[in-house]
């Protein structure tokens, strides 16, 4: 059978370049070479596809996508977008496109509270998504990882002595006493910390598992943060195991109203002291950037009753890291 010249054009296997109205096709003068590997690269990379080394881009070259293109791991060094105001005539649309859709920009500049937006790999890409940001009325400052350093916590203290314009702090762990004036206690952080804890058994079958026992708790208590002029570390309160003796009438029998009083104590004396409690209003807006702390930890074999047993493990949750950071921050914001 001999084909008319005409039985291509019902042939829908066949291409007709007529109906491609432009070159989708990257041109090779496009093309980023990685200076760490040598390679080839799209124009609308940040980082090397191969060995991750950031490329030498312009800031024209992202200025029609979004910035934030994935969510960093805890693990990964990052920077933060801070949000600090807006203009009364930002667009919000256009500066959600530049972080994403799963944002509320809406309600985080209704709260007005400096929270992180957006957590980004590359100082430059961040120094360049703050200038676009401010294009679009929102007014931003970058924080990194490691200005927060919120792997290494607050010295924990046990005891707050106080004499004339003096505080003496006790440390926690190693019982030495730091001599601070009064005037240099400059910021008071309190948070709500909340851990969860689930202890599991289970019987491991080729289908799946079976639960056979299942055990949770849950702590909730208030802890606060003290800085210092000289120590960007900090102290931390806890209530257990903290001597609220430099209270003296006005200590109480519960741990949470004792640690209230004292901050309220601390605060009077110092004066110079900035008091920040908005942690637990700006939490719903900090799990996207900063998430809770989650981990699951095998147990071995547990028996449990007469003749039972099954694979146990254990599921965490934690904000503390969470509040470290948002309390350093504070500290970076004075």
């Amino acid at each position: 059978m001999t084909n008319s010249p005409d039985s291509k054009e019902h042939d829908p296997l066949s291409f007709d370049p007529s109906i491609q109205s432009e070159n989708i096709a990257v041109s090779p003068s496009e093309l980023l070479m990685c200076e760490g590997c040598s390679r080839q690269n799209p124009p609308n990379r940040i980082n090397c596809i191969y060995c991750g080394k950031e490329l030498k881009f312009r800031e024209e070259d992202v200025i029609d996508r979004h910035l934030v293109s994935r969510q960093l791991e805890a693990w990964e060094a990052g920077f933060n977008i801070i949000f600090r105001s807006a203009s009364n005539g930002c667009d919000l649309m256009a500066a959600t496109k530049l972080l994403g859709e799963n944002i509320d920009l809406t309600a985080i500049v209704a709260a007005g509270n400096p929270v992180p937006i957006a957590r980004v790999d590359s100082l430059k890409l961040a120094e360049i998504l703050v200038t676009k940001m401010l294009g679009s009325g929102v007014v931003c400052s970058i924080v990194s990882d490691a200005d927060l350093d919120a792997e290494r916590p607050p010295i924990r203290l046990s005891k707050i002595e106080i004499a004339d314009d003096l505080f003496f702090f006790t440390d926690f762990n190693t019982r030495s006493s730091i001599e601070i004036a009064n005037e240099d206690l400059t910021l008071i952080v309190t948070g709500q910390l909340n851990r969860t804890r689930t202890d599991l058994i289970e019987k491991r079958k080729r289908k799946g598992s079976e639960l056979l026992d299942e055990s949770a708790s849950f702590t909730d208590e208030l802890i606060v943060d003290l800085y210092t002029r000289n120590e960007p570390r900090g102290f931390r309160i806890y209530p257990a195991g903290f001597d609220f003796s430099c209270l003296g009438q006005e200590k109480g029998i519960l741990a949470r109203e004792n640690i209230e009083r004292l901050v309220t104590y601390l605060s009077s004396l110092a004066s110079n002291a900035r008091f920040v409690s908005s942690y637990s209003a700006a939490r719903p807006f900090l799990a996207r950037v900063w998430e809770v702390e989650s981990r699951t930890d095998a147990q071995g074999i547990k028996r449990i009753g007469f003749g039972k047993r099954g694979f146990g493990k254990t599921e965490s949750t934690s904000n503390l890291q969470q509040f470290t950071k948002y309390s350093r921050l504070q500290r970076h914001l004075l």
